[in-house]
């Protein structure tokens, strides 16, 4: 068999196509023609095409190679649109080039011209977006057009390549009669549904170069080769592209372009730069006499320098240099065959995952610490570090969105010729990922996490529920995938809770991965802006859970209003983003609209218990008498004992109530930053801090009680509520909030003003007081809790489709112009 590599760029290439390129007005590449025709042959290629934008000056620099095919690449347009389409044309002259390139403005025109000039052409990347006006219409009309497509690039990943492939080969007559008729366009050939394939390297950076290819029979000539892939021989073979390697490209484009054009003023140094980029972008290996002489050279031109750098340059230095060196050795950019560019690109993007997070998160932590100081004359250069650090990311991230703008396109594609044309069938099972920024903290949120994923196991559900936590505080559950943070903040007044910052292109490349159906958002902390970023990116449809009221939590601990507002301003703005937002009760809907949240996407998230593991039956007797109670009606609170929770209004309704402080006891169970203060206050014996449980004992302490107690007005659901109700126990909650939803009032329980404490008093005195009040509360609300069970409420949620009743109009809006700037937020927040 014959290979060639038919798609490559040189420095030659006149039109970039790359978005910093274009803006930088560069060249998209820097390749010399004789290094990109001897690598090529070192990597056994028998033939290539040099493929610069509108020229054929690279093909000059090597025409008297016989096994060079002159090509060049260009953009054509539909002239009702203007939306662009590559093609590259094959054995043409200069004369047909500026032809040809006369005729570009109207991609009809051009195609007649190539066919009377009998020159082979083929559709580069057919499936690629370019600027978003690519659709199902105009790939039915370039099939009807032309007979040849590039269906593997390395410059396209797997999933674009192995569709654009089974696309072609289903191609049948019956389809190309429908679209003929549709689209009144004659094909050029007799079989047009039979098309031509071809695959290569689509190489701009002058490393993979030949590790994609086509293979035809066996030939001695180029033109021969040509005929072959006219008369559809051509086979595609070698590796697929990946966004880490569009990445990798841009950064070796660009240190080509920086060694080239910028560090020529700066002589013999610009050696030793080269040296260090070549090496750190490429496996390949510099000879001895290379790194000897340009060290040489550097010795030399440091004495010329005078600029020294400053603090904080020396400062990032020392922490890149330290940051490299904790990664493993097996991590490392040594020992790589120096054509094993998959193997390179994969270890060379986790360095840069490892190393820029690393580095980052050092800068931010050191920043903090300067500002708890009040050095913030040394904390803001800190801070001001971080923007070039993070600008780093943005060949990463702009390759992410690059290569998987074409989804949207593959779907509405895949929906137009379902039933016409048979294409690999996309599993019929629903895959989800779902984000939290916190899973083990004693909270609701963490404990309907594992309560969703223990019924997701049970039911064999696709689901992986993502965070990242400290590996001492990682989730054990199957369900669970914890990606380890880079680092850990501590927020105010919340001491016992940290916020994680997440390995941002770790967990990206993960999701880019597994084509995940739906994304599920829990927290709109750092995992979930990264996610929310990664659902624009994917095209991933998300739904968002309002699980806490973080503005009012907000107020409460700082007692700004204008922060209060602020976090509105946030909340609107993250949970706008969403395509379906839910809310844990009736109540927070309501308010949820009153400060501007769209009525048309916002949902009910109902909850369930474990009606089983929370029971009556766990009463023991015995369990409050290690801290003292014994003989009385026992009050109790589960759950994070911290100040938004409004305990000092059950404390002062026991404090101003001698019955109560005869006949009952108050048992606040839990843990948090408020408990120490209300300890400090010295209460009576009867008001007792039995510490954090779980487990079993938690199942005790809520069926050893005979009230349960829950004042918070802040909470938008209150599971800790449900659970008391299905342990057997009457419930006194707040009027404002979701835990009055739970309630039957007057039957379960009683709904009480949150800050009234005589209120408190009296309804907690009345239950003292009368034991059969008490005694058929508590049947009623096991009664209630049954009706909620968590299987029930996983179905439920798994299995409602919101979108269709989501506002269209409004998504696409979002879609459209939030990607960058959620990726902006998401760099400002981290």
């Amino acid at each position: 068999m014959s290979r060639a590599d038919l798609h490559i760029h040189t420095k030659f290439s006149n039109r970039p196509t790359n978005f910093f390129l274009k803006k930088l007005k560069v060249s998209e590449s820097m390749t010399d023609p004789l290094a990109a025709y001897q690598l090529a042959k070192r990597r056994g290629m028998d033939f290539i095409a040099l493929t610069d934008s509108d020229s054929l000056d690279g093909y000059a620099q090597l025409a008297h190679f016989a096994d060079v095919i002159p090509a060049c690449e260009t953009t054509l347009q539909f002239p009702e649109d203007g939306c662009p389409v590559r093609v590259m044309i094959y054995g043409l002259n200069d004369a047909q080039l500026a032809k040809m390139l006369s005729l570009r403005g109207n991609l009809y025109n051009v195609r007649e011209y190539l066919l009377a000039e009998n020159l082979y052409h083929v559709v580069a990347q057919p499936l690629e977006p370019h600027d978003g006006k690519l659709s199902p219409d105009h790939v039915e009309r370039l099939l009807l057009l032309f007979d040849h497509f590039e269906a593997r690039s390395c410059g396209r990943q797997q999933r674009s390549n192995e569709f654009t492939a089974a696309f072609l080969d289903a191609l049948t007559p019956e389809y190309f009669d429908q679209i003929q008729r549709k689209w009144k366009i004659t094909p050029a050939s007799e079989r047009p549904w039979q098309k031509g394939q071809i695959g290569s390297s689509n190489d701009y950076c002058g490393q993979y170069i030949g590790l994609t290819w086509t293979e035809a029979p066996r030939v001695a000539t180029a033109n021969e080769f040509l005929q072959q892939l006219r008369m559809r021989k051509g086979t595609p073979a070698g590796m697929h592209g990946s966004t880490i390697a569009s990445a990798h490209s841009m950064y070796r484009v660009g240190a080509q372009l920086y060694a080239s054009k910028v560090l020529r003023r700066e002589g013999d140094v610009q050696g030793i730069l080269e040296l260090i980029v070549t090496r750190l972008l490429s496996p390949e290996k510099p000879t001895k006499k290379q790194v000897a002489s340009s060290l040489w050279d550097a010795f030399k031109g440091l004495f010329k320098m005078r600029k020294k750098p400053s603090a904080i340059e020396r400062k990032l230095i020392a922490e890149v240099i330290r940051a490299y060196r904790e990664l493993p050795k097996d991590e490392r950019l040594g020992g790589i065959d120096r054509d094993d560019l998959q193997t390179f690109d994969a270890r060379l993007y986790n360095m840069a995952d490892r190393v820029l997070s690393k580095v980052s998160y050092q800068l931010l932590n050191d920043a903090m610490k300067d500002f708890e100081r009040g050095q913030i004359g040394s904390g803001l250069p800190l801070v001001a570090a971080l923007l070039p650090i993070q600008s780093v990311m943005a060949p990463y991230l702009y390759s992410f969105d690059k290569l998987n703008r074409d989804r949207k396109l593959i779907r509405e594609l895949s929906a137009r010729v379902e039933g016409t044309l048979e294409l690999p069938k996309k599993s019929a099972r629903k895959k989800v990922a779902w984000f939290s920024d916190t899973v083990t903290d004693v909270n609701g949120v963490s404990m309907t996490l594992h309560r969703m994923s223990e019924v997701a196991e049970k039911l064999d559900a696709d689901l992986e529920i993502i965070c990242s936590v400290a590996e001492s505080r990682a989730p054990t559950g199957s369900k669970f995938l914890n990606f380890p943070p880079v680092g850990e903040i501590s927020i105010p007044d919340y001491e016992l809770q940290k916020l994680s910052v997440p390995p941002i292109l770790r967990i990206v490349k993960y999701l880019e991965s597994q084509n995940f159906d739906e994304y599920i958002i829990s927290t709109p902390g750092p995992v979930g802006l990264l996610a929310m970023f990664a659902a624009k990116l994917f095209g991933v449809p998300v739904r968002a859970i309002y699980h806490s009221d973080f503005p009012q939590h907000v107020r409460q601990i700082t007692g700004d209003e204008g922060l209060e507002k602020t976090t509105w301003k946030f909340m609107r703005w993250f949970y706008g983003l969403a395509d379906a937002v839910y809310s844990p009760s009736d109540h927070y809907r309501k308010q949820l609209i009153d400060h501007g949240f769209n009525p048309r996407r916002l949902f009910i998230y109902t909850r369930g218990t474990d009606l089983d593991f929370y029971n009556p039956r766990h009463r023991d007797e015995e369990f409050y008498k290690p801290h003292g109670i014994s003989d009385r009606v026992i009050f109790v609170y589960t759950g994070r004992v911290s100040r938004e929770k409004n305990l000092d209004v059950v404390v002062d309704a026991f404090l101003q109530d001698e019955v109560l402080q005869k006949k009952a006891a108050l048992a606040i169970v839990g843990d948090g930053p408020f408990r120490d203060e209300l300890i400090a206050r010295k209460l009576p014996p009867m008001i007792v801090f039995p510490g954090f449980v779980k487990g079993k004992q938690l199942a005790k302490a809520y069926a050893s009680g005979d009230v349960f107690v829950f004042p918070s007005t802040t909470d938008t659901y209150g599971n800790s509520v449900l659970e008391a109700q299905a342990s057997g126990l009457p419930s006194l909650v707040s009027n404002e909030g979701g835990p009055k939803e739970i309630i039957l009032p007057g039957e379960s329980g009683l709904v009480l003003p949150g800050y009234d404490v005589n209120a408190w008093r009296e309804a907690m005195r009345s239950l003292v007081e009368s034991d059969d009040l008490r005694h058929r509360m508590a049947a009623a609300a096991r009664a209630r809790a049954a009706t909620r069970d968590w299987s029930t409420a996983f179905r439920e949620f798994w299995d409602e489709d919101p979108y269709p009743k989501a506002d269209e109009e409004v998504r696409a809006i979002v879609i459209a112009i939030t990607v960058y700037r959620v990726g902006f937020a998401l760099a400002r927040v981290l």
